[in-house]
């Protein structure tokens, strides 16, 4: 389930790359810069070259108003810039001004010269405008597609384990298996929009994964969560909201049900300086485990979780199309079963860059590369006496990879990836490592 997490939370993540490449140097030489051209251009209103650097500075220092207000002053003195327009309209799709934006976008493909490469983005962006101001407003994503995984079961690195304190040879069907599995995945994202200026409405997320192995079928998952409440708009402060929900899910392991949540949360979107997105949160869920054939031992994880994230993104403005997105997490889990109970933090990097399709795609849509690391490291609360009452079991587990999310059609790619998870713990029972391989066609809407 974490690494299906990880490929939904990398391929979703990039949306739009920076048009223009933004200005290198610290924000303080930027801002010094920012102070000369502006007089500059007091002086002489018409350089356009000053009000575009100028536009480019202010931009990257998060002033959109600023930057808008410079472009405008060019468009005074030569109104036939398409590019000039294409920015204008992207920044006031940042600030939400959806339609200013699409004004500026349409003047900028009115012109019969226009490049084709500024016609491609406008459309790509007035599609955007067009979801993001309709009622209902929906994102889909879905994949299927082949996983390889060297360590399908999450077998431990040696076949000799510990159990009531002393070594034990681990039976086969236990050790680590290789596998492949056929699987599928998908997202869907609705917004209800209540139409009120401030950004309020109803938002309401499901997810939906399923896997089905070649050989070892006690690992067969399926999986659909639900999650559903408010997104209020947070008096003036721009793109900022809150959005309390409640959640559901229900989980299947080797074909018998084996998980059901009820919980919920509360979650803030704050729009930062630089055009970063911060949204930290905190959830409460209540787990109810089964026991099956397989899993005769389930229920003794049964118990409560509570969360604390927080996610943020933004562009990486030395290089065009390049971005990050990040994730961190603290994780309290109160288990019935005491030695089951930890506290663990979570941390997850990424580094999207999107660049344009190779030819042979004949798409206008970037594809993304994402490479990603992530730490996370649990301590339970006591030791497990099954296992060894005197060492308790703590884990540090490091995760790597890279997804490259390809698009050949409007809305129909491929998406690779390719990762590796490596567990290192105090009980040796727990130390696995696992090396994935996994494609598939994407749809996206």
């Amino acid at each position: 389930m974490q690494a299906a997490g990880i490929a939904v939370f990398l391929l979703l993540g990039t949306e739009y790359a920076v048009a223009q490449t933004a200005p290198s140097g610290s924000d303080a030489d930027l801002r010094i810069e920012a102070d000369l051209l502006f007089k500059r251009m007091l002086a002489k209103p018409n350089d356009l070259e000053a009000s575009f650097r100028y536009s480019e500075i202010e931009t990257k220092l998060g002033d959109y108003e600023a930057a808008i207000g410079a472009l405008e002053r060019m468009l005074f003195y030569n109104p036939n810039l398409p590019r000039v327009k294409l920015e204008l309209g992207l920044l006031y799709f940042r600030l939400r001004s959806y339609e200013m934006a699409r004004s500026y976008f349409n003047a900028a493909v009115a012109s019969n010269d226009t490049p084709q490469d500024v016609r491609d983005q406008v459309a790509r962006f007035v599609s955007a405008i067009d979801r993001a101001v309709a009622e209902n407003q929906f994102a889909v994503f879905a994949q299927i597609g082949v996983r390889y995984q060297s360590n399908a079961n999450a077998g431990p690195n040696s076949p000799v384990v510990q159990a009531l304190g002393q070594s034990a040879l681990l039976s086969n069907q236990f050790q680590r298996t290789p596998d492949w599995n056929v699987f599928a995945i998908s997202t869907v994202h609705h917004f209800y929009d209540f139409n009120d200026q401030r950004g309020d409405g109803w938002e309401s997320d499901l997810a939906a994964y399923y896997s089905r192995q070649f050989t070892v079928e006690r690992v067969n998952l399926a999986l659909a969560e639900v999650s559903t409440g408010p997104r209020w708009g947070l008096g003036d402060l721009t793109g900022t909201s809150i959005h309390p929900y409640a959640l559901a899910n229900a989980v299947t392991l080797g074909d018998s049900d084996y998980l059901g949540t009820l919980g919920g949360g509360v979650s803030l979107r704050v729009p930062l300086p630089f055009a970063i997105e911060l949204d930290p949160g905190v959830e409460y869920r209540d787990l109810q485990f089964r026991n099956s054939a397989d899993y005769p031992t389930a229920t003794l994880q049964t118990g409560h979780q509570w969360i604390g994230y927080a996610l943020g993104s933004g562009p990486l403005p030395q290089i065009s199309g390049l971005s990050w997105l990040g994730r961190i997490a603290f994780t309290s889990d109160a288990a019935d079963y005491a030695p089951y109970s930890y506290r663990g933090t979570s941390v997850d990097v990424a580094a999207p860059y999107a660049f344009d399709a190779p030819a042979f795609a004949r798409s206008s849509a970037d594809w993304t590369l994402a490479p990603y690391v992530g730490f996370s490291y649990t301590p339970y609360m006591e030791p497990d006496p099954i296992v060894n009452s005197s060492v308790t079991r703590l884990d540090r587990q490091w995760r790597v990879g890279a997804t490259l999310d390809m698009t050949f059609l409007k809305n129909v790619g491929f998406a690779v990836l390719i990762g590796y998870l490596n567990t290192q713990s105090t009980i040796p029972n727990y130390s696995t490592k696992n090396f994935i391989v996994s494609g598939g066609p994407t749809i996206r809407f």
